[in-house]
């Protein structure tokens, strides 16, 4: 439990200070590399780097959107066939959540592929 919760704080605090500066993939090389320094098991790596980096990316298009007032999410939206804008910012959000819960688990497997069985 502690080891997810350091988990879930050093990845969004990752995704908040790099997100805005790096490419998509910089961010899960980045996941990955903390999952396995902190090692905690596969599942507690997966879901707390899936549901850090899910809410970090809904927060962060969140406080854009409201920031800028930009009718930019609602055109999408329609010209994706979405009647609600803010269908938008849950896609965001579940996106985020597959790539940080993916490149945890990848992190922790690392950690145990690395580890010298006795």
């Amino acid at each position: 439990m502690k080891k997810a919760l350091i988990l879930f704080i050093l990845i969004s605090l990752l995704v908040l200070l790099i997100g805005p500066y790096a490419p998509y993939w910089v961010l899960m090389i980045g996941v990955s590399i903390v999952a396995f320094l902190i090692g905690a098991r596969n599942a507690p790596s997966f879901f707390s780097a899936g549901l850090s980096f899910g809410l970090t990316w809904m927060g962060l298009a969140l406080f854009i959107s409201i920031k800028t007032d930009s009718e930019l999410p609602i055109r999408m939206a329609e010209l994706m066939g979405m009647q609600n804008d803010n269908l938008l910012l849950f896609g965001t959000a579940i996106l985020g959540f597959l790539i940080g819960s993916l490149s945890g688990l990848t992190g922790s497997m690392a950690k145990k592929l690395f580890q010298r069985k006795v």
